[in-house]
């Protein structure tokens, strides 16, 4: 236990790359590695479990750059993922992410990401199984480059959903749509190499 908390605690500074990360966190572990010297391990693991706090926080600001801008025409929505999060670290973790997007007042895409959670392991068997697919009202196989996925249309709902590299899902949700292509495009806009080597 003595030898995790001092190795943590040496570690993280390595990964300070930017002056936003110098001052708090620099000094929340500085904090910690003293309550560490003088033995008061109950102290040093309440610091550092609040500078893995910031650096989750830090991370998740950081993956939100990964979606796409705004399509010509459309609107990027301010979204809040906080509460997100919450709930993938109570479905064992990964990274998630979502962003809103509109076009006058009604037309509205929503696209979401999720890597690394074991909540892939029951869309992946879908998309290998067509007996589970064709089980789903409206939805049919979709293939976006070399990725597996599904279609599903519902009244005026439309959604794509693709898994890629086995680790990532990425969900393309549009509302009452003009024209559904306008979902193939969001996911054309979306930097896929970047996203594999961010989350992967």
């Amino acid at each position: 236990m003595k030898n995790r908390i001092k190795a943590l605690l040496l570690v993280i500074p390595f990964f300070m790359s930017t002056p936003a990360w110098a001052d708090e966190i620099s000094d929340q572990i500085k904090m910690g590695l003293t309550a560490y010297e003088e033995k008061d391990y109950r102290t040093a693991v309440d610091e550092l479990k609040f500078v893995v706090a910031l650096l989750e926080k830090l991370k998740n600001d950081q993956n939100l750059k990964l979606l796409p801008s705004a399509l010509e025409g459309w609107e990027k929505v301010e979204t809040d993922n906080k509460d997100n999060q919450v709930a993938m670290a109570m479905m064992g973790g990964g990274a998630s992410m979502k962003g809103k997007y509109i076009r006058g007042e009604k037309e509205k895409v929503e696209i979401e990401i999720l890597a690394n959670s074991p909540l892939l392991s029951m869309m992946r068997m879908m998309l290998n199984n067509p007996a589970m697919m064709a089980g789903e009202k409206n939805t049919t196989p979709f293939r976006y480059k070399r990725s597996k996925g599904m279609k599903k249309v519902n009244g005026n709902k439309s959604e794509i959903m693709i898994v890629v590299a086995g680790q990532i899902m990425i969900k393309v949700v549009g509302s009452n749509l003009k024209d559904d292509a306008v979902l193939k495009e969001y996911l054309d806009a979306i930097d896929i190499a970047k996203l594999k080597g961010a989350l992967l």
